[in-house]
């Protein structure tokens, strides 16, 4: 089992602002098209935070993201709300987030 997971969705990030931090990304799986940032990484530890302040100062005045980081040995999922200038941290409870997606298949 990998370590972590991170999932994003980032809106508003101009290519010149995605050329800037392509380079210092911490993750190998992106997709940047029509100024959405979207990320599906799968791996070991990293830390997102560096990212994440690029990010913030890079954003379009009324660009916005959203980052999961679910750490898959303890448990944990960390869910980071960015817009310009600012991001926030707040833990989620991971059986939350997985029974929303459980009801809403139908599965």
């Amino acid at each position: 089992m990998e370590a972590v997971r991170v999932y994003a969705d980032i809106h508003g990030l101009s290519p010149e602002a995605f050329e800037e931090i392509r380079q210092s990304m911490p993750f190998d799986q992106v997709v940047y098209k029509d100024r959405l940032l979207a990320v599906d990484f799968e791996g070991h530890y990293i830390d997102v935070e560096p990212f994440l302040n690029d990010v913030a100062r890079l954003l379009d005045d009324d660009g916005w993201g959203k980052l999961d980081f679910i750490d898959q040995i303890d448990y944990a999922l960390t869910r980071y709300v960015i817009k310009k200038g600012h991001w926030q941290a707040k833990d989620v409870l991971v059986d939350n987030v997985v029974e929303k997606v459980h009801l809403e298949s139908g599965v």
